[in-house]
Order: structure tokens, then C-alpha cells, then sequence
């Protein structure tokens, strides 16, 4: 039977989709020890060995061909999802292993976004997952957060009534910290540097008051701000034909 197995391995070695499926993870694992897994193999979907692992909570196996330097780490599958955005919706302890192993990968990618437009960031914010979602944000090359996407994690980390007082400075620590310093975009910068001017304003209104009101209403008047822009520009795009000569004769009394 063994070698009947090998046989039918060898001819196809896609194979592992199927043992997957029928969780023969004991074939799976005597592939990976004979060396017969081409890592990168995708299934009808697009999704590679290792993801599909990782949906079956196959942990271990996970961990092995994570470290196959042949592994394209970046893969997107047809939904434009990739390892990573996998990664942010399991709830499991083994993955922190997984995300400090992936996070250490020299040519991994964490502002890749699907075609949902969601980073592995949004995915671990939209699941609650608290941890996954410090993780990437720690991650120094990490800068693909929108202000919209910051207000989530505003929700889900600061604002959410399960936390106390000192847990909310706490995760408002390890977000501003996280993301000071790195290449954001023009609105999240200057939405950074508000936050940390208003610090000890914000950290006086959770401990006095355990209110969130001074960060929230930074957050909401840049929000504004930013839709305010878009909704000018979008209009002046749209008639440009209309509007196209007093602006240039607007721009040539200026100069």
C-alpha cells in the first residue's frame, strides 16, 4: 500500500489536496518527509499547501514548510488573500508561533490587500482578534492603515466597554507606538501626531471619566476632514469642463 501511495504521488504530486481533504495528515506529514510537496501547488481556488493547512488547524505542518525557502510567502489566492489574511481569523494559541514566524520572513509583505481592499490588519480587526492584530501592526514594515481602518481598531481596542481603564492606555500605547515613525499616508501621519499632542488629554479623560471622547473626536474631525477633500475634489473632477476656466483665472490672479 506504501508504495502504491509513492506511485500515485509521484505521478501527482497535487496529490496533497485530496489527503488534505480526507485528513490523511499521516500521508500529508511522509510527504513532507520524503520531500514530495511542491510548496507552492495551488488548489482549484488558488490557495497553497500551507494555507490549506492552516485551515485544517494543522498546526505543526504548518510550522515545517513555513521555513521551505522556495515558499512564496506572498501568494495570493482568487480572492486576492494570502497567507497572512488567512492567519488573521484563526482564533487559535498555535498561531501566535505562526505570525512570529511569518513576521521574521525577510520577504514578507503585510500591506499586500485582497480584493475586498482589507490588509491581514483589517481581517484580524474585523474577527476581534486582538493579538494578530498587534502583531502586524509591530511589524516595521507595516504601514498600510487607512483612518478608517485606525477607527476600527479604535472601536474594537479602545472603545469597547470590555476593556478597563488601563488596558485601554495600554492598547492605545502599542497602536501609537506601532505606527509613529513609519511612512503612513499624508491623513494617518497627521492623525498620529494629533493623537500623541493630545496624550495626556486622552489618558486623563479614560482615568477620570473612563470616556473616550477627546481620541474619538480627534478620530471623527480628521474623518471629516478627509471626506470633506474627497467630496471637493470628486465634484470638481466631474465638472471639470463647467469650472476648468475660472479656475485657471483664479490660478493666474494668484500668481
Amino acid at each position: 500500500m506504501k508504495n502504491s501511495n509513492y506511485s500515485s504521488r509521484k505521478k501527482d504530486p497535487s496529490i496533497v489536496f485530496s489527503y488534505i481533504k480526507q485528513e490523511r495528515f499521516d500521508l500529508v506529514n511522509e510527504m513532507i518527509q520524503n520531500n514530495e510537496i511542491d510548496v507552492n501547488a495551488v488548489d482549484v481556488v488558488g490557495n497553497d499547501v500551507v494555507t490549506r493547512l492552516l485551515k485544517a488547524r494543522q498546526y505543526d505542518l504548518v510550522l515545517t514548510l513555513m521555513k521551505k525557502r522556495n515558499w512564496d510567502v506572498n501568494h495570493q489566492n482568487d480572492d486576492g488573500n494570502t497567507f497572512g489574511h488567512i492567519l488573521a481569523q484563526d482564533d487559535s494559541v498555535s498561531t501566535f508561533l505562526i505570525i512570529d514566524q511569518l513576521t521574521k520572513k525577510k520577504n514578507y509583505l503585510p500591506n499586500i490587500k485582497n480584493k475586498r481592499g482589507e490588509t491581514a490588519l483589517d481581517r484580524a480587526i474585523n474577527s476581534n482578534y486582538i493579538c494578530c492584530a498587534f502583531k502586524i501592526l509591530e511589524d516595521k514594515r507595516f504601514n498600510n492603515i487607512s483612518i478608517f481602518s485606525f477607527k476600527n481598531l479604535f472601536n474594537v481596542t479602545i472603545k469597547n466597554s470590555l476593556y478597563g481603564k488601563y488596558s485601554k492606555i495600554t492598547n492605545l500605547k502599542i497602536i501609537v507606538d506601532s505606527l509613529e515613525g513609519k511612512e503612513l499616508d499624508q491623513k494617518m501621519s497627521e492623525l498620529i501626531q494629533r493623537i500623541s499632542d493630545n496624550m495626556d488629554l486622552i489618558k486623563r479623560d479614560i482615568m477620570k471619566h473612563n470616556r473616550v471622547d477627546v481620541i474619538e473626536g480627534i478620530i471623527e474631525q480628521s474623518i471629516y476632514l478627509w471626506q470633506t477633500i474627497y467630496f471637493v475634489c470628486l465634484f470638481l473632477y466631474n465638472n471639470w469642463d463647467k469650472y476648468k476656466i475660472k479656475v485657471v483665472d483664479f490660478n493666474r490672479n494668484l500668481c
